[in-house]
């Protein structure tokens, strides 16, 4: 019995043994399993850290392009012209698209109109360098391997820009396709759609020209400024200035000429003034569509509907206690409060005619934006309004273009009235003025408005604007 009892003794230690050894082994798998998944998880953790990394860089790529595309002024290494509007079209100015409507990009991506590769020393620090890089910024998280910009695939496109980012573990190539917003540029700073024989021309203008469909009578031709290469460029209103002259002022018009015979009856028209511009060469003036301003309202900027009680509703939505005053819409704290495009549409939300504009009053002390008010206009101001910091016309084709503070800006922007406006106030203004109808002061002999022209407007670039946008459903990306 003795012996049995000992027998079993040992044969249940060894079951014991064997128990703790099976469990030993089934402690020592699943602790091998879980380290083996932890280390996947950090494995996971860290490619899609590097992946998220080049998807970064990838999209600041794309970022950057369209930044050069919206701001006009380029900075060392970039393309410059080549991404500014190649075509000059009669109707419309520079265009980015032919006659036809076919892009100015024509490249693939084999073979792209405009190529950074990072496999090039000179590109590659225009890409990566951490200390002026275009991406220094990022460089810790990877590099730019290649920039590219060719043809769309789509014909109303602009251009298809394609990036490729890299970091030590993921390599990825995203692409997009933009498409360009075709506001025409405004090449004369101010624009009349119908001239004066009674009242004389109602605004001086400074760095461009102004051209008036019609016969315009003229102030004393003493107040007329002349044109000379050796004008000071300057904020200096004419009304201060001992000789009157600007560098770029000419004043074309459709019709004829006149000073008033009581007193200039024998004055000569200055040579910077240009009559019977219609029938031939023309006047071109720059009209903007309505319906492409009206759509563009609604997808960069603001569109409003006047109501009843004369107040303004956004996105044509009228309901009570919605309505805003259209000061409120227009009015900018500073100069770093750019309205964009604030459109205000029609009485009945139809093309401008002469029974569907109504009046609409604007006192600001300063409106920065593009302001397109399809409605007639009473403008004033008695007020200061603000200083801005503005870069001149080039003195010739890719010439410099000097700095300048101007002071007392009551409007920095495009203001378009599509019927008649009149003023009160002394009001000063950089950028443009377009009016369809006819400019008169509320008074007789009150100062016409002084307007600066924004040079840019020329090439159709408007600040608080896009020149080009996303193309929705063309975002593509490959590893």
């Amino acid at each position: 019995m003795d012996n049995i009892s000992q027998y079993d003794r040992n044969s249940e230690r060894g079951m014991a043994l064997l128990g703790v050894l099976l469990i030993t082994l089934i402690l020592s798998i699943l602790g091998l399993v879980s380290v083996n998944l932890a280390m996947q998880e950090v494995q996971m953790v860290a490619d899609l850290r590097e992946e998220t990394a080049t998807r970064y860089l990838a999209e600041a790529g794309l970022e950057l392009v369209t930044q050069w595309f919206n701001q006009p002024d380029v900075k060392q290494g970039q393309p410059g012209e080549l991404l500014g509007k190649r075509f000059n079209l009669v109707d419309r100015g520079p265009s980015f698209f032919d006659m036809a409507g076919r892009s100015q990009f024509t490249g693939t991506s084999a073979a792209p109109d405009i190529l950074y590769d990072a496999a090039r020393p000179a590109d590659d620090r225009l890409l990566n360098d951490p200390g002026t890089g275009w991406f220094a910024p990022l460089y810790r998280l990877g590099e730019i391997r290649t920039l590219k910009v060719f043809s769309p695939q789509r014909a109303d496109l602009l251009c298809t820009v394609e990036v490729t980012a890299a970091t030590s573990r993921a390599t990825r190539t995203v692409s997009l396709q933009l498409a360009a917003v075709s506001l025409r540029p405004i090449r004369s700073g101010v624009q009349i759609g119908v001239g004066s024989t009674t009242v004389p021309f109602p605004v001086v203008l400074h760095w461009g020209s102004a051209k008036v469909n019609g016969d315009q009578l003229l102030p004393p031709v003493a107040d007329v400024p002349t044109k000379s290469l050796l004008a000071p460029v300057s904020d200096v209103s004419y009304a201060d200035m001992g000789r009157r002259e600007d560098r770029w002022f000419e004043l074309l018009l459709a019709g004829a000429g006149s000073f008033d015979a009581l007193f200039a009856p024998s004055s000569a028209i200055p040579s910077n003034i240009q009559e019977h511009q219609e029938p031939m060469p023309g006047l071109h003036l720059d009209r903007w569509p309505y319906e492409d301003l009206k759509k563009y309202a609604k997808a960069f900027g603001t569109y409003y509907v006047r109501g009843g009680d004369g107040l303004l509703y956004r996105d044509g939505r009228v309901a009570a206690g919605t309505g805003i005053d259209i000061n409120d819409v227009m009015r900018s704290a500073s100069g770093e409060d750019n309205r964009g495009l604030v459109f205000v549409d029609t009485l009945d939300q139809k093309p401008p005619r002469p029974d569907n504009l109504g009046t609409v009053i604007i006192d600001v002390e300063y409106a920065e934006g593009v302001f397109v008010i399809n409605a007639n206009v009473h403008l004033k101001s008695y007020r200061v309004g603000q200083s801005v910091s503005a870069l001149s016309p080039p003195d010739m084709p890719g010439g410099a273009r000097i700095a300048v503070m101007l002071n007392n800006i009551h409007v920095n922007g495009l203001l378009h009235v599509a019927g008649n406006l009149t003023y009160e106030g002394d009001l000063r203004l950089f950028g443009a003025l377009v009016v369809q109808g006819a400019v008169s002061p509320i008074t007789a002999g009150a100062r016409p408005i002084e307007a600066w022209y924004n040079y840019d407007f020329s090439r159709g670039y408007y600040p608080g604007l896009p020149v080009v946008y996303p193309a929705p459903g063309t975002w593509q990306e490959r590893y």
